[in-house]
């Protein structure tokens, strides 16, 4: 019996010293020059390259964040830690950031009617880039009549990416005179595009007492205008006709 504990215990004696010298030599080989690398320079990488980079010296990139720039190029590497030039060891891990690969949306938020200069610096700030037209428009004259994007008008409350291209339709006076169409019988999206064309705006909008809910405004069409081409066939451009809807 004696023999054999003496048997196991010289066997765990010798796995530590195994251990032990194993653990020695790693530290010696870890702790030499030849184990220290230089952190390289990878601003401006795209982050799989970044990677690759560090895998060839022995390091390990880890992505922890991105930011947006609008100048920036989408998926490279902006800031790193450590700093290139830095001395790590062998294995040792590279925190990188990158720019977002796709902008993070904003609100456009704005209403018709506000000051078109407040609006723009606004909408500039929050990362949009905002192009000015103008529209005869005498009841807006300074103001905002739309905000549209790719051709279509934008909701108040709507949200695109940072960077996105938007026309801002102010209202202006304007210098020459419009043919007053006539508008009856017409819906009210109908009646504001035959406005638009002839560069008249709409005025104020009232309905029918019968005229109660929303689908009833969607059948609504116009049942009468204050200026009618009969008695005042042409107005300035930019003059607002007011319209009555009813249901027929």
């Amino acid at each position: 019996m004696w023999k054999e504990l003496a048997k196991h215990a010289g066997g765990v004696v010798l796995a530590w010293v195994v251990v032990l010298v194993g653990t020695f030599f790693m530290l010696q080989l870890y702790s030499r020059p030849s184990a220290q690398r230089e952190v390289p320079e990878l601003y401006g990488l795209a982050r799989m390259d970044a990677f690759d980079t560090l895998a060839t010296l022995g390091l390990e990139g880890v992505w922890q964040d991105s930011i947006y720039l609008s100048t920036g190029t989408p998926g490279a590497v902006v800031e790193q830690h450590p700093p290139a030039g830095s001395a790590v060891k062998v294995g040792r891990n590279i925190l990188l950031t990158t720019h977002r690969i796709t902008p993070p949306d904003e609100a456009v938020s704005y209403q018709e009617g506000q000051d078109a200069k407040l609006v723009e610096r606004i909408l500039t700030t929050r990362g949009f880039r905002i192009s000015m037209d103008e529209e005869p428009n005498q009841l807006l004259v300074g103001k905002v009549i739309r905000l549209e994007h790719k051709g279509k008008v934008l909701g108040s409350e709507t949200r695109l990416p940072k960077g996105s291209e938007m026309v801002l339709v102010v209202g202006v006076l304007g210098s020459d005179d419009a043919r007053v169409p006539w508008l009856s019988g017409l819906s009210l999206q109908d009646a504001t595009a035959v406005l638009a064309r002839r560069k008249l705006a709409l005025g104020h909008v009232g309905y029918a007492p019968d005229v109660q809910t929303a689908q009833d405004s969607a059948n609504a069409v116009v049942a009468s205008q204050d200026i009618v081409p009969s008695e005042t066939p042409y107005v300035a451009e930019g003059t607002a006709v007011d319209l009555y809807f009813d249901l027929r």
